[in-house]
C-alpha cells in the first residue's frame, strides 16, 4: 500500500575513488564507502534542491556554508566513518570536512538521484540489511525528525 504521507529516511551507499599511501609510500587506488541517511524529498522540494546545488556549482568559488546547509537539506546522518576506532559525529565541523574530501561531493550527488528515483544499490553480501538497522553507533528511528515516517521493508514476490 502507498501512504501519500510517506517521507522515508534511508541510509545509501555512497562509494568514490580516492588514493593511499602504500607500504613503500607509493600512491595506491582504493575505493572509499560509506553509508548517507537520506530523506527523500517530494518533487517540489526535490527540484529546489536542484536549482541550489546548480547555483552554488555555478559559481567560481566554492562557499563551504552554502554547501553545508545544501547538504543537510537531504542527509540527516551517517554510518561506516570512524576516526581511531570510533564512530564520527554528524555534526557541523565533521561534515564540512566530508564536503572537501576529494570526489564525495559529486558522488553522494549522483547517488542521492539515483534513490530519488527510486534506484537502489544494495551491496554486495548485505542484501538482507541487520536487524537493528544497522551498527548500534549509528541514528535509529527515535532520532528521526517529526516529520518522517517510519519506513517499511519491501515485500519480497
Amino acid at each position: 500500500m502507498f501512504d501519500l504521507l510517506s517521507r522515508p529516511l534511508v541510509f545509501i551507499p555512497v562509494k568514490w575513488p580516492g588514493i593511499a599511501e602504500g607500504e613503500n609510500g607509493e600512491a595506491i587506488e582504493i575505493e572509499h564507502e560509506i553509508d548517507v541517511q537520506v530523506e527523500i524529498l517530494d518533487r517540489v522540494e526535490f527540484d529546489k534542491w536542484i536549482d541550489l546545488n546548480r547555483k552554488d556549482a555555478d559559481t567560481k568559488d566554492v562557499d563551504p556554508a552554502a554547501e553545508l546547509e545544501i547538504f543537510k537539506i537531504v542527509a540527516k546522518g551517517w554510518r561506516r566513518i570512524k576516526l581511531n576506532g570510533s564512530a564520527v559525529q554528524f555534526t557541523d565541523d565533521n561534515i564540512a570536512r566530508l564536503l572537501a574530501f576529494p570526489g564525495f561531493v559529486s558522488a553522494f550527488g549522483l547517488e542521492y538521484m539515483e534513490v530519488w528515483a527510486g534506484r537502489v544499490k544494495v551491496r554486495e553480501g548485505n542484501s538482507d540489511g541487520s536487524s537493528a538497522n544497522g551498527q548500534a553507533d549509528e541514528p535509529t528511528d527515535e532520532t528521526r525528525p517529526a516529520k518522517t515516517s517510519r519506513s517499511r521493508s519491501p515485500r519480497r514476490s
